[in-house]
């Protein structure tokens, strides 16, 4: 019993690994990329988010819906923060 929990602790540690190393190479080899190899790793992106949320239910996409809403709600209000501070700050 014990053998099977630390072979599926060893293997989850060994996959968590492979994902950071995955990771890093991807992001060193983003460094090095030319114009035409980002715009078409962006393009591919784009491409793998629409595919995903064809593939979401209704209750996901109405909850990534809500999720937008709010974050649009929420960076309005900064920038109506951040304008009246500036207008306060001009009057004095």
């Amino acid at each position: 019993m014990r053998k099977k929990q630390s072979r599926e602790k060893q293997a989850e540690e060994q996959k968590s690994h492979i994902r950071e190393l995955d990771r890093i190479y991807r992001a060193d080899g983003r460094a090095n990329e030319t114009a035409e190899e980002t715009e078409r790793r962006r393009s591919e992106d784009r491409f793998r988010t629409i595919a995903r949320r064809n593939n979401t239910s209704a209750e996901e996409t109405q909850q990534r819906h809500s999720d937008d809403r709010l974050r649009a709600s929420a960076r309005r209000n900064n920038m109506c923060r951040g304008r009246r501070g500036q207008i306060l700050s001009q009057r004095r």
